[in-house]
């Protein structure tokens, strides 16, 4: 047998034929088939074993990470969801409204030493309310911050608001908040095409938070922001359309 033949006659996950071979096997009469795994033609013996392993598994043994249940190979980060506040939510929505420094940027001034009623009260209006969507954001259960969508005097339109913990900030979450709201916002009311949002002129993370999801600095008067509570027309405005 001529080395030619033996070139050609090689097992068939030796690798597949180059253009030459395969020339010279078909003028030969030599059976061929074409294998899906190499994508190419190789030599076909009868009673060959279709089943035997391609080129890429004779390079030896590929490491695989070890899997153990409950214990990924890479860690994943906090999964944040979103909820409706629940009555359970009571004494942790105490002490997260009771936090002095969560009213710094906020709107409305803060309650006087909310109490289970006024916290009751307003776990009810967030969740009955027909002029708001308001979802609390919870890490394995438990709450961590706020997002709200008012909506507006056009259906298309509403404005956002959010807060998160002090113990939660600087932690990405907030953005993980109002991305993972927006999502959900544009699957249940896509008419909702425009959403503005008015921030501190100190609150430089919150501005961090709304460029990094999608808003854009906007006029007020564009955007038709009336001042209200602690704005008083120098709250800067930001807008997110789709």
């Amino acid at each position: 047998m001529s080395d030619q033949d033996d070139t050609i006659l090689r097992d068939r996950f030796d690798g597949v034929l180059d253009a030459h071979e395969l020339a010279a096997a078909r003028a030969s009469g030599k059976a061929l088939a074409y294998c899906p795994l190499q994508q190419g033609w190789v030599h076909h013996a009868e009673g060959e074993d279709d089943t035997a392993p391609p080129l890429s598994w004779q390079v030896g043994t590929l490491p695989l990470h070890k899997q153990i249940t409950g214990t990924p190979v890479h860690a994943r980060p906090q999964t944040l969801t979103l909820r409706v506040w629940v009555e359970d939510d009571l004494a942790i929505y105490r002490a997260l409204m009771s936090d002095p420094d969560l009213w710094t940027f906020m709107l409305e001034d803060p309650p006087a030493a909310p109490d289970d009623e006024m916290a009751r009260a307003l776990i009810a209006l967030s969740t009955e309310g027909t002029h708001h969507k308001v979802r609390v954001a919870s890490i394995g259960g438990q709450p961590v911050g706020q997002v709200r969508l008012e909506y507006g005097s056009r259906p298309e339109t509403a404005e956002l608001s959010y807060w998160m913990g002090a113990a939660h900030r600087c932690k990405g979450l907030g953005r993980q908040m109002v991305l993972r709201f927006l999502d959900r916002l544009a699957v249940r009311k896509p008419h909702i095409t425009r959403i503005t949002a008015r921030v501190h002129p100190t609150n430089a993370a919150s501005k961090r938070l709304l460029l990094a999801c999608g808003f854009q600095p906007c006029d007020r008067a564009t955007l038709d922001l009336a001042p209200r509570g602690r704005d008083r027309g120098d709250w800067e405005g930001f807008v997110f359309t789709r």
